[in-house]
């Protein structure tokens, strides 16, 4: 289960441990931030896979859609960068 805070510039999401979460369309300059557990990551047309943990952050460099597991309970925020 997941949920999330919404604001015009930032969004948090909170994952139970093993939880996914679809970002769609993430444009170019936008940080996802790990704020607490861990959390992997992977970007359409991107080979590498990402691993959080609390404290890490991802800046997108290009317009991608983005899944998210959480790998223990966690809470991620989304900075856009408009």
């Amino acid at each position: 289960m997941e949920n999330i805070i919404q604001n015009n510039h930032q969004n948090s999401l909170k994952l139970k441990q093993r939880g996914f979460y679809r970002a769609p369309e993430i444009t170019p300059g936008t940080t996802l931030v790990c704020e607490q557990g861990i959390i992997w990551l992977t970007q359409s047309n991107d080979y590498k896979d990402y691993m959080l943990k609390s404290g890490d952050k991802l800046i997108v460099d290009k317009k991608s859609n983005v899944l998210i597991e959480a790998l223990s309970d966690a809470r991620l925020s989304i900075l856009h960068n408009n």
